[in-house]
């Protein structure tokens, strides 16, 4: 019969550091042992010699075994009777097995670690368990053996066997766990200062040693009280006094919650206190609460430093935004202001014009002597009306384009266009002009076009008033052009140049501005002109993706360029 359930367990201390075996010497038996042994066939064996193998084997024959789990079967002295095709594949991937290191005792085939487990049980007849390190195809696992008596009719223990289980992952688990416990154990070292427990009404249970290094009262006269009995409970530095009921009662976690108490030299000593409730594991009663609580003093010293500073800074800033909100005060009357001009200036510009366009109609219907013969000295005076008229529409215009470029209120529109179409439509308006002072503007014409994104009207308008600056300031026989070529594969440069009075460096920067006249001062100009033709251009061409720039010299001439976005263009960059 085989034996009663495990009683006894060898094992040794193991190394905390590294797994080491339990026993000094593998229990496995060799390969070549068991190959001596010959394969179990289950048939009648009552017929076999009255021998100890042979009681063995009429047992094995009326039993039945998991092939999975190996087995062994050896006689008391060491003879190996039988063994399961488990054990076969046990011994057979066992790297030590296979080496036949193992030490043996005597006559017998079997290693004398498992010799001395057969006599104990046999002494015994109690079974014995053993945990070992098998490295099975080169990995190491930890196995299990259990190893029964079996005895005969008469209750005579005649051989002992052994299973083997690979517990690897059971031991791995409990390996984990532990760690896992004592991670969670550093970690609440590291991150807190003392531990604390409560009972259901709130009285401490249990207080570590730090709290009582910090208080210098014994823990056994803080054990029944509560937390403040001995110390304050607020909501921060400044706040109110709390009673402990007031969290504690919500039967909920918390965190850092503010704990003050006076150390031994009577200083306060700020602390939070973290907590979680405890539940009796069945009933699901309320127990109380158990936590930690973390030394945070410097955190609060500095806190209320950093709260003094900031102080000191937010008086300095109300003295500073009381400052700025004069300042902004006095820049919103300022904009209303300026606002205030710019829609009166284009409000007067809308009414001007229509009275202006009608004078303008009519003194050219007496030039032209639409409605009959006139004197000619009314003609003529016609004449300076329409021409007088025209240059107050220009003015008035460019007045009407100021206000709404400060408004923002302008509105482009972009396309593709030709840029010899565009030089062409704007030299149109001032040829005349150029021939009455025989300047030559041959260099105005492009031998090649090229396409630039810009707004067809508002480009038209940039050139008009470029070349009508180089006709006006150029002396008579002098000489105008325009020069194209690529800046960069993305941007087209316009060049509109002349041999003019030039401008001096310090003053390249005041031609764009507002009402500025290239002349010593308002008396002295020869030119008509509000000085609004730059500053209009040069906002239309930045709003349009581009810019305008100027080169001169004082008798030097003048190079003002425009910059735009191209479109496609074999023109070489420069």
């Amino acid at each position: 019969m085989f034996g009663r359930s495990d009683q006894k367990r060898i094992s040794s201390e193991r190394d905390p550091a590294r797994s080491t075996l339990l026993l000094k010497q593998q229990t496995i038996i060799p390969l070549e042992s068991m190959q001596e042994v010959t394969p179990f066939v289950r048939k009648n064996h009552d017929n076999e010699p009255d021998t100890i193998i042979g009681k063995i084997h009429k047992l094995i024959s009326h039993m039945s075994f998991d092939e999975n789990i190996p087995l062994y079967i050896s006689t008391t002295t060491g003879e190996l009777a039988y063994v399961n095709s488990g054990y076969r594949k046990l011994v057979t991937n066992c790297d030590r097995a296979k080496t036949g290191s193992a030490v043996f005792s005597g006559k017998s085939p079997l290693p004398s670690s498992l010799m001395a487990i057969l006599n104990e049980v046999q002494l015994t007849r109690k079974n014995v368990s053993v945990e070992e390190v098998i490295t099975i195809q080169g990995a190491v696992r930890q196995f299990r053996s259990r190893h029964f008596p079996v005895c005969d009719d008469d209750g005579m223990v005649i051989a002992v066997g052994g299973t083997y289980f690979d517990c690897t992952q059971n031991v791995q688990t409990l390996e984990n766990e532990s760690l896992m416990q004592q991670r969670f154990r550093d970690f609440a070292r590291a991150t807190s200062d003392w531990y604390w427990e409560v009972d259901r009404d709130f009285n401490i249970t249990y207080v570590s040693d730090r709290l009582m290094a910090i208080t210098g009262q014994p823990g056994l006269l803080m054990k029944g009280k509560r937390f403040e009995d001995f110390g304050d409970l607020k909501t921060d530095v400044r706040g109110k006094i709390l009673n402990g009921d007031y969290f504690l009662n919500a039967m909920k976690p918390f965190r850092d919650q503010l704990f003050m108490v006076k150390n031994s030299e009577d200083e306060l000593v700020y602390n939070h206190l973290s907590g979680v409730p405890i539940f009796e594991t069945v009933t699901g009663e309320f127990m109380g609460y158990r936590g930690a609580a973390m030394d945070v003093t410097l955190n609060y010293k500095a806190q209320m430093e950093t709260i003094a500073a900031q102080k000191n800074l937010e008086n300095t800033l109300e003295e500073l935004t009381n400052k700025n909100v004069q300042l902004d005060i006095a820049s919103a009357v300022s904009e209303a202001a300026l606002g205030a001009k710019s829609e009166f200036l284009a409000a007067m510009s809308h009414e001007l014009r229509t009275p202006l366009n009608a004078i303008i109609g009519f003194a050219e219907a007496m030039k032209l002597e639409v409605f009959g013969d006139l004197n000619p000295q009314y003609v003529s005076y016609s004449s300076d009306i329409m021409t007088a008229g025209q240059h107050l529409l220009d003015l008035i215009n460019d007045v009407l384009d100021v206000a709404v470029l400060e408004n923002g209120k302008i509105k482009l529109e972009n396309e593709d266009i030709s840029l010899k179409e565009i030089i062409d439509k704007a030299l149109n308006f001032i040829v005349l002009r150029a021939n009455q002072k025989n300047l030559d503007i041959s260099n105005t014409k492009l031998k090649e076009d090229i396409y630039i994104y810009a707004d067809e009207r508002r480009s038209i308008q940039i050139f008009l008033n470029l070349l009508s600056n180089a006709v006006k300031f150029t002396p008579d026989y002098g000489r105008i052009g325009v020069r194209v070529f690529k800046k960069d594969p993305d941007t087209v440069a316009v060049t509109v140049w002349d041999t003019g009075i030039g401008i001096a460096g310090d003053k390249k920067d005041l031609v764009f501005e507002k009402f500025y006249q290239a002349t010593d001062n308002i008396y002295s100009r020869k030119e008509e002109g509000t000085g609004l033709g730059l500053h209009i251009s040069q906002h239309l061409a930045r709003q349009m993706g581009g810019d305008i720039t100027l080169e001169s010299g004082v008798n030097e001439g003048s190079e003002f360029t425009v910059t735009f976005k191209s479109v496609v263009s074999d023109i070489p960059c420069k």
